[in-house]
């Protein structure tokens, strides 16, 4: 199994492949999250057959939540930012007991 840093460094190589000249930043790929945030929502609310739509990226909720978590993780990875670090963190806050 991949870790959260193997996972961020393969998504970022095939992205950098399949887009060779993409010049995007964080601001891009900011946007790029909101959208894929907005197909998750979307695909949800057609799961629940609270909203119609043909659109492909509707169709599949689990698959929209991937294409997020790429997004995000591909995020990290420019920032060189420590995901499994900052989960080991964010676990630990939320069992904290007060």
């Amino acid at each position: 199994m991949k870790s959260i840093a193997d996972w961020q460094k393969a998504l970022k190589m095939s992205v950098e492949r399949k887009f060779p000249n993409s010049s995007w930043g964080e601001s891009e790929r900011l946007t790029s999250i909101q959208e894929q945030l907005d197909d998750v929502v979307a695909a949800l609310s057609v799961e629940q057959k609270t909203l119609e739509s043909a659109d492909h990226a509707h169709q599949d909720p689990d698959h929209r939540i991937g294409a997020l978590i790429a997004d995000i993780l591909i995020l990290a990875e420019e920032r060189n930012a420590d995901i499994e670090s900052e989960l080991e963190k964010v676990l630990a806050w939320f069992e904290k007991r007060d």
